[in-house]
């Protein structure tokens, strides 16, 4: 067990706990390498104003750096992703917060443990397994009690080494479940979501983060009711299509925290992708499509 003072202050965990505010959420541009953490910080320039409040990983986009799956993300990988990220964060004054997947199951004490020894001051923690993916019903996901259970621990671990305010964004993966657990109708699974999330504020979670899936679509209907029963304590992707909410719409809806998880990731080497193979087939740049 850890017992030295951690090397971040909890005034930089409180700090970012006190910007899950509903209404006016903390927005987070996900980030998995220098380069990406460079250049969001770049947005806080001198005579700008101060856009950037936090910074927070990606697994997926920090796994694609190792060319591996996100779920076969080991935590000697990602911690590796985070110890090149948390010193940049440090210098600029930006609480971190780590994407963690499930807390790598048995080893949770050490997950929270070392990702603070590195900086961060916050985690997502997912109640399914990375392993097993979604296609094979509640049997995807930890029981409520013990997810509850592992974020009552998580939140234990971090005060044990003076964090006592370490935010820890609740992820339920329930809507992502493919086929519907059990024949659920999209209203059942939505008020499963609502058991497991209030389970997870109980055990003192910042906020429950309700993932719809790799494009992060819930419906206005849905996030309207996830904030009312979480009194405003909801996080969400923003969506990857047109049609999906804007920042602006969710923070009127009441959420506290926005997040893209790997789109900027994604639509970072989709434009790289397009531009290599426009040079390379004898065009320039620049395009009119940029």
């Amino acid at each position: 067990m850890a017992t030295e003072t951690a090397p971040v202050n909890n005034e930089v965990a409180l700090l970012l706990k006190l910007l899950h505010k509903p209404g006016d959420p903390i927005v987070l541009t996900n980030i998995y390498d220098e380069a990406s953490t460079n250049a969001i910080i770049s947005l806080n320039g001198p005579s700008s104003p101060k856009l950037v409040k936090a910074l927070a990983t990606t697994s997926y986009g920090i796994a694609n750096t190792f060319s591996v799956p996100d779920a076969s993300l080991t935590l000697n990988q990602n911690l590796a992703g985070v110890q090149k990220i948390a010193p940049l964060a440090r210098s600029a004054g930006l609480p971190l917060t780590v994407d963690l997947q499930d807390g790598y199951g048995e080893f949770l004490d050490q997950s929270i443990y070392r990702i603070i020894y590195a900086g961060a001051v916050g985690a997502n923690i997912e109640d399914s397994y990375p392993e097993k993916g979604f296609g094979d019903g509640m049997s995807c996901l930890r029981s409520v009690e013990e997810s509850a259970e592992r974020i009552r621990l998580a939140i234990k671990y971090a005060a044990d080494v003076g964090l006592r305010d370490f935010v820890v964004n609740a992820r339920t993966d329930v809507l992502r479940l493919k086929p519907n657990p059990e024949g659920w109708s999209r209203e059942m699974m939505v008020q499963e979501a609502v058991k497991r999330g209030k389970a997870f504020l109980d055990a003192g979670a910042t906020c429950v983060f309700v993932w719809g899936g790799a494009a992060g679509e819930i419906s206005r209907e849905e996030v309207i009711l996830l904030v009312k029963e979480f009194d405003g304590r909801l996080a969400v992707k923003l969506a990857d299509g047109k049609n999906g909410l804007s920042v602006e719409e969710l923070g009127k809806l009441g959420v506290c925290r926005i997040s893209v998880g790997a789109g900027l990731y994604c639509q970072d080497m989709d434009c790289l992708r397009k531009k290599a193979e426009r040079i390379l087939g004898g065009g320039q740049l620049w395009s009119e499509e940029d």
